[in-house]
């Protein structure tokens, strides 16, 4: 299974972007190394704060004027149904399954950041948005504090 890690490639230029893009970096790798007696509530928390997380970009959208925005947001929508399903299978004890769903959800992630996301980075940039003076700074903040999981091995 091909970790991922935080790395150049992911970084936008746009503090509070790249902010909650390393959180969900830092969640998935909790999924990865999570045991099975853990793996559901990784699974759990990743899908909360990716929830929160498309919840603000959609909110940047909405509020920038982005032109392609409607496109992200079912994106966004999509990903969501898909990891909710994944909230099942780990109740279930499917966990073949939740990890099958995180390799494909890593491969997604760095394209999606690499190419929507870019391209919303680049217009809020352009439009000097910022997020604490927008009406989304009434939203949640970032991805919250999660119980540590020791790594222990699969």
């Amino acid at each position: 299974m091909a970790a991922l890690n935080w790395s150049d490639a992911l970084v936008l230029d746009l503090p509070f972007m790249d902010r909650e893009h390393q959180a969900f970096v830092e969640l998935i790798e909790r999924v990865d190394v999570a045991d099975d007696a853990h793996l559901a509530l990784a699974w759990s928390d990743l899908v909360a704060c990716t929830t929160n997380h498309f919840a603000r970009e959609d909110l940047w959208m909405q509020s920038s004027g982005f032109a392609s925005r409607k496109d992200h947001i079912v994106q966004h929508r999509v990903v969501l149904e898909v990891m909710r399903e994944g909230l099942v299978h780990a109740r279930e004890r499917r966990f073949l399954q939740v990890r099958e769903m995180a390799r494909q959800l890593r491969s997604w992630y760095v394209k999606h950041v690499q190419t929507m996301d870019a391209a919303l980075a680049l217009h809020l940039r352009g439009r000097r948005f910022d997020p604490t003076t927008s009406a989304t700074s009434a939203t949640s903040p970032a991805c919250p504090a999660f119980a540590v999981l020791e790594p222990t091995g699969h």
